[in-house]
Formats: structure tokens, sequence, C-alpha cells
């Protein structure tokens, strides 16, 4: 007698068949669908609250680092001057864009080159 009575008589099946593993591969691939739509909105809208805060803070920037009249471009870059993050431009100024600064990977306040933090 072994020491699993509930078990005595019982002989484990061979392999499963092709119809299971099929069933299974596309349950697994309707969770992982599924778990993609809960997360993509929530990057989507991480995105574009990072970038409107990008633009405002990289406005803010230009306006007061340049005396002439121009317009100002945040871009998200992977290998920009400071590597990876959002970076800071002046456009529309006399010999094309001009890099103003770095605004980090999470936009925020920009950093003077005195050490203040320019605040709106």
């Amino acid at each position: 007698m072994s020491s699993h009575p509930e078990l005595d008589g019982y002989e484990p099946h061979g392999e499963r068949p092709p119809r299971f593993r099929r069933r299974q591969r596309l349950i697994q691939f309707a969770a992982l669908v599924g778990v993609a739509l809960l997360v993509l909105p929530l990057v989507i809208s991480q995105v574009r609250v990072a970038d409107q805060s990008a633009q405002r803070w990289c406005s803010i920037w230009v306006n007061h680092q340049l005396a002439e009249p121009a317009n100002s471009e945040a871009r998200f870059e992977l290998f920009g001057p400071s590597v990876l993050g959002w970076e800071c431009y002046a456009t529309a100024v006399i010999g094309g864009d001009r890099f103003v600064g770095s605004l980090g990977i999470i936009p925020g306040p920009p950093n003077l080159a005195d050490g203040r933090v320019l605040m709106s």
C-alpha cells in the first residue's frame, strides 16, 4: 500500500491531445492581448502628459534664455545631448535650431546655469 491511498489505481495518461495544446495557446494569447489592452491606455496617457509638460517648460525656458523671438520645441530623444530624455530646442532662430537644455526623462522645471530652478 502506498503513502497516498487516494492515488491507488491511478494510471497517468500519456501525451495530451493536440487540440488541448492549441486551446491552451489560444487562451494564453487572449490573456496577453487583454493585459496589453489594459496597459496601453495608461502608457498613452502618460506620454501625452509628459509631452504637454515638456512643451510648456521648454517654452518658458526659451522665452527666458533667448532675447530674439523664437519658437520652442521639446523632443524626446534616445541619443540626444543628455543621452536619454526630453530635450528643449529653440526653433526659427538665425542659424537653425539651437539646443537650449535638457528637461530630463520626466520633464520638469529647467535648471539654469547658475544653479537656480526656473519657475513659471
